[in-house]
């Protein structure tokens, strides 16, 4: 959901296709904002999706299904020419698009039981969902009504598919043609790409964050908060031997450790300066059990918690300088 990742990973923004990356007008069909936008467009793919295929064809179908979702982005690119955008919702509206006019051009043909799922019986899920990205700002109706339109002019312009009819050698190359220039797409993605470092606990973290509005760069700077705050509050208790007042310190500090371990990766230096702020973090912590068993603090104690708080600020200096010089390209800031 962070947008430096998002762009890293194609999707649509204008600065970038003015320069010249073109496959962006392709792969944003295949980007989602989150698991939750990825969740809604799958199943509405699956509602709508099967249909349109059983009456165009495999081949025609990946046709209908990648020129709409092109169409979609380009609206988007000629009318939210500020909105970074992803997502299959204009090639879903293009299937409607396609259920609506095949409806109405073979209105006459059709069995009446089927006329309820095509033609103007899919115009109050047109209309509501129209209505609901009108009025979500954060919606891009323009790819919607792009990819609505284009899938209306083809299924005026493209046949269906009848049963037992072999699908004719036009629709197979174009099918063809489509798969593999989604395919140079995506590997002019990774020939550019210049996103968050690669890691299995970002796949991990995106699947438990299903119903989350969290972002990887929010965590991250919750994290180094938390860690900051904890440090600094123990740190200044344990100088005062204030023992009394270690068990909220310590709570603080476990919160911390619990953030630092699941905090998102963006580059190998990051993930080397968040895991030695860990290992102090938890140094610490183990500290503070030290002593509350000890019930005082010793010149021991008093030793590992200048070397602990030295370590601290050592860490912290090299993520400010990593923030500063690393952090805008992951939308981070000092």
């Amino acid at each position: 959901m962070n947008e430096p990742t998002l762009l890293a990973f194609g999707a649509k923004h204008n600065a970038e296709i003015a320069q010249g990356q073109w496959w962006r007008f392709i792969t944003p069909i295949f980007i989602h904002i989150g698991m939750l936008h990825l969740f809604f467009n799958s199943y509405a793919l699956w509602i709508v999706g099967p249909q349109v295929e059983r009456l165009y064809g495999p081949a025609r179908f990946v046709i209908l299904y990648v020129m709409t979702g092109i169409a979609g982005v380009y609206g988007s690119y000629h009318y939210k020419p500020l909105f970074i955008s992803a997502g299959a919702s204009g090639a879903i509206f293009g299937l409607f698009g396609v259920l609506l006019v095949f409806g109405i051009r073979y209105r006459n043909s059709i069995p009446p039981f089927f006329q309820r799922a095509v033609g103007t019986g899919v115009l109050p899920v047109i209309a509501i969902n129209l209505f609901i990205g009108f009025t979500i700002k954060e919606i891009d109706n323009s790819a919607h009504i792009a990819g609505l339109l284009c899938g209306g002019a083809l299924a005026a312009l493209v046949p269906f598919q009848k049963p037992n009819e072999e699908t004719r050698s036009v629709f197979k190359f174009a099918q063809m043609a489509l798969l593999a220039t989604i395919v140079v797409s995506f590997y002019e993605v990774g020939r550019h790409y210049d996103g968050p470092h690669l890691s299995t606990r970002n796949l991990r973290r995106g699947l438990t964050q299903f119903l989350s509005a969290g972002s990887a760069t929010r965590d991250f700077r919750s994290a180094l908060l938390t860690a900051e705050r904890a440090m600094a509050a123990s740190n200044e208790i344990l100088q005062a031997e204030q023992l009394d007042a270690l068990e909220r310190p310590k709570k603080d500090l476990a919160n911390s450790i619990d953030e630092l371990r699941n905090v998102p990766s963006f580059d190998a230096k990051a993930d080397e300066l968040m895991s030695a702020l860990l290992r102090i973090v938890q140094d610490q912590y183990a500290l503070i059990q030290d002593i509350q068993r000890a019930g005082t603090v010793t010149f021991e104690h008093g030793r590992r918690r200048k070397e602990i708080f030295q370590r601290y600020q050592r860490v912290t200096g090299d993520l400010v300088a990593w923030l500063q010089t690393e952090g805008p390209r992951h939308g981070l800031s000092n």
